[in-house]
């Protein structure tokens, strides 16, 4: 990994930990790492496949629509989180390299530094079952959230987010707000430092989150919610009362921390407000 940007490299490590499927690309959207999560979804593993070169992986993986139609380069995750410099989310056919068509939801966010600018993006991407999605409920002996500050994990993702530009919010798995970073803080009116360890409860309660419509967002609709109770990633938008009593339109995506051995240590949240 010679001459990587380092967040490349925090991501790759943190990827290799995690339970769940993420896919890594480079600022020139050269597939640069995928972990054994996403090998289910991909149909090969990454050692016998390595880094994939841009254009040439999307051929073979064939994203298309729910009508079968492909999917624009422009419009896939990943290449909007490169083209754009900001997360996107998208249902989509993927055809693995074992020929097997899945429905996949994924969501990326790239990788820009505050010190070197954009050096790739991150996808974390999901296989769709159909039918109603239960959550599952969290086993005590793999449950990290006594530990969860010190988890290799979250000493990773802490790393990254602190070197990242894009509003980074890390949970617990019982739901108490660990962190967010720097960039986070105008979204919040304040530092972390001065707002402290909060409750996902108490977080309603100061920022009253809405639906778009004004109607209120209910607790279980919110995206670390989401991603807690139902360890999956998850996508809305929404408005919500910042500290300084602005209201803010609001785009969010979070996605389940399952770390080795799939011990149930929290949530990230990635959420960026909203111009139109």
């Amino acid at each position: 990994m010679g001459g990587r940007a380092i967040e490349l490299i925090l991501m790759r490590q943190l990827a290799s930990y995690l339970a769940v499927p993420i896919l890594i690309v480079d600022g020139q959207l050269n597939l640069f790492y995928f972990n054994e999560s996403a090998e289910s979804i991909l149909g090969r593993r990454f050692d016998e496949t390595g880094g994939i070169r841009r254009g040439e992986w999307t051929r073979l993986l064939r994203p298309a629509d729910a009508d079968g139609q492909p999917i624009p380069r422009e419009q896939q995750p990943l290449a909007r989180a490169i083209d754009h410099n900001e997360p996107s989310h998208r249902r989509l056919w993927l055809t693995g390299l074992d020929g097997q068509a899945r429905v996949i939801e994924g969501l990326a966010f790239p990788l820009e530094s505050r010190d070197a600018g954009l050096v790739g993006a991150a996808g974390i991407y999901w296989q769709v079952h159909e039918g109603p999605q239960r959550a599952r409920p969290a086993n005590p002996a793999t449950r990290g959230s006594a530990r969860s500050r010190h988890d290799v994990e979250v000493v990773l993702l802490r790393r990254l987010a602190d070197r990242l530009s894009m509003p980074t919010f890390v949970s617990d798995a019982d739901g108490q707000l660990l962190f967010y970073n720097a960039p986070a803080e105008p979204l919040i009116g304040r530092a972390f430092d001065q707002l402290g360890r909060i409750s996902l409860g108490e977080w309603y309660d100061v920022f009253r989150p809405t639906h778009e419509d004004g109607s209120a967002l209910k607790r279980d609709e919110h995206p670390i919610q989401v991603a807690l109770e139902r360890q999956q990633p998850a996508h809305r938008r929404f408005v919500y009362q910042g500290l300084d009593g602005a209201r803010r339109r609001i785009q969010g995506s979070a996605f389940p921390l399952l770390g080795q051995c799939h011990r149930h240590l929290g949530a990230a949240g990635f959420f960026w407000e909203d111009p139109e």
